[in-house]
């Protein structure tokens, strides 16, 4: 017996999807509600044991097995696709699933399945492999990477109805950190990346430049020219260093991601801005900004190129928050960034937590809309680039 129809789905999965507590069920709900942990237990044995078989190539679809793709033919049939609608709606929308992981809910959708429409096991197998092709699309959409089945059974409900979500907040969003989706593994792959490329190992501790050091404009020079020599090429130094940052910013976000410069393919080939900065890590001789340069500074501006896309997104997403408060609408309508956070720091207007979430939400943002995002920034004179952090 196949699956039956998304428009005859168990009655109970749809009082479910709409009720957010047993106290607001009337009787004839609450009898089933008290009976639905029974019907599951009633087979939740044979279901996992079914679930336990789906291995990677069967949600990868990398398998040459005639009879593996003639199965995985049947889940793009219109019918199909709606049960696999259907049953994700459910595990984004239903109460029950709230603390659920993917693994958890989807075992007991099936074993109500199982109990009310009678769906045999390899019915009921296939429609789980669907299940879970589906997240892992969306999902590799969010982290530009695919998860593998086990990491995948890991990922808790709650994050389903973000996926599924229509709009996506970007670059800059204080909606960003809530929106983004990520399974278990690949937020500690994250955070691994992220801490080695903060203090890779080799790297140098200041703004030099492997040429020597650069020329500086009269203006510059005349006003430390009669100072005592130590205090002269201190002052020089700090000039100088300060010239080298700018300079490097400036290759990037006004040079490199300019609207008339930047190549569509580049952005293609790089699915976040982690992975972004991956590909700088592995190749800095292939990005015009990183050329020239010694290893140890390469390192040094990569970790310094991190640090400032995370403080950029903080300070748009802080700005966007503070634009939306009563206090701030009215007396920020007309002003741009730069005036807007002027006013914010005369009221000591707080910073954003720098949590991993925030983080990572920030690094895991599409690489390509992060450049769009400069583009109609730099375009609209609205590109501010925050100071770096004191020591």
């Amino acid at each position: 017996m196949g699956l039956p129809s998304p428009l005859k789905a168990p009655a109970s999965k749809v009082m479910s999807s709409r009720r957010e507590t047993d106290e607001e069920l009337p009787t004839m709900d609450l009898i089933a509600e008290a009976r639905r942990p029974i019907l599951i237990e009633r087979h939740r044995s044979v279901i996992e044991e079914m679930e336990s078989g789906i291995g990677d190539a069967f949600i990868s679809g990398e398998s040459e097995n005639p009879r593996l793709k003639a199965m995985l033919a049947e889940l793009e049939s219109p019918m199909a696709v709606k049960r696999l609608q259907t049953a994700i709606a459910a595990l984004a929308e239903d109460f029950h699933y709230r603390s659920h992981n993917i693994r958890q809910a989807l075992i007991e959708e099936m074993c109500l399945l199982r109990e009310q429409a009678q769906v045999e096991v390899a019915a009921l197998q296939l429609h789980a492999i669907g299940v879970y092709r589906e997240l892992r699309r969306l999902v590799v959409a969010r982290q530009g990477e695919a998860p593998g089945i086990a990491d995948l059974r890991e990922l808790p409900c709650s994050a389903v109805g973000k996926l599924t979500a229509s709009e996506q907040p970007g670059f800059g969003s204080p909606r960003l950190a809530d929106a983004a989706v990520w399974t278990p593994a690949f937020g500690e792959r994250c955070l691994r990346t992220i801490k080695r490329l903060r203090r890779p190992d080799a790297a140098d501790s200041h703004w030099d430049d492997a040429n020597g050091p650069p020329t500086l404009a009269r203006e510059l020079e005349e006003p430390i020219s009669n100072l005592p020599e130590a205090e002269r090429a201190a002052a020089r130094l700090a000039l100088v260093r300060d010239r080298i940052r700018s300079q490097f910013f400036k290759d990037i976000f006004l040079v490199y991601m300019a609207a008339d410069e930047f190549d569509p393919a580049e952005g293609a080939a790089h699915p976040t801005v982690l992975h972004w900065l991956e590909a700088i890590e592995k190749t800095p001789h292939l990005f015009p900004f990183m050329q020239g340069q010694t290893s140890g500074q390469k390192l040094f501006r990569l970790a310094q190129l991190m640090q400032k896309l995370i403080q950029l997104h903080e300070m748009y997403a802080r700005a966007a928050l503070a634009s939306d408060h009563p206090t701030y609408r009215e007396a920020f309508a007309g002003l741009g960034t730069r005036e807007r956070l002027k006013v914010m720091g005369k009221d000591r207007y707080p910073a954003l937590v720098l949590s991993p979430e925030l983080t990572i939400a920030a690094m895991l943002c599409p690489f390509a809309g992060l450049v769009t995002w400069v583009q109609e920034k730099v375009a609209a004179s609205d590109f501010v680039l925050p100071p770096d952090p004191r020591r």
